[in-house]
């Protein structure tokens, strides 16, 4: 955040801070952006108060890294911060499943409660649940035709509807 501030990044450049390194992100396409539509509609609707959601913004990870996750659904935080915890993290990937998926340690660690994986290549998501230390208990492939319900009040997804089947 420095490093934008003092013009060294533009504040537009796709990067993560991962153990202090920053780290370049692929450019987003259209498929990509489809996807985080419809899911920020989706859990926009269902918010209302009782949650918040940001769509390609930073969370900020153990460690003093952060990432840019597509989606974060977070309880209320004081204005002027970036959240550190989340209810739920998406990310939808369609270059980067495997960088996604060594973010789950991260996220774990973070205490996020759920973390999406997206893959619109490999037509599936993945859902990972109950972290402990810096592992999820829990991890599940879901494919078009399954529906899966978040563990946040909100209505389930259908997993053919987010990846236009």
């Amino acid at each position: 955040m420095a490093m934008v501030e003092a013009g060294i990044l533009d504040a537009h450049e796709r990067v993560e801070l991962v153990d202090g390194v920053l780290v370049e992100m692929s450019p987003i396409g259209p498929r990509h952006d489809e996807v985080v539509e419809w899911l920020t509609r989706h859990f926009v609707k269902a918010s209302g108060d009782a949650f918040r959601v940001r769509v390609q913004s930073t969370f900020l990870t153990p460690g003093g890294g952060f990432f840019e996750p597509d989606i974060i659904v977070f309880a209320a935080i004081p204005r002027g911060r970036h959240p550190d915890a989340a209810l739920l993290v998406v990310e939808v990937a369609y270059t980067s499943h495997a960088w996604d998926a060594r973010k789950a340690a991260t996220y774990a660690a973070a205490g996020v409660h759920e973390y999406w994986i997206v893959d619109v290549k490999g037509d599936e998501l993945l859902v990972h649940r109950s972290p402990a230390g810096d592992t999820y208990a829990s991890v599940e492939r879901f494919v078009p035709g399954d529906l899966v319900t978040p563990l946040i009040d909100a209505p389930p997804v259908d997993v053919a509807a987010l990846l236009a089947h």
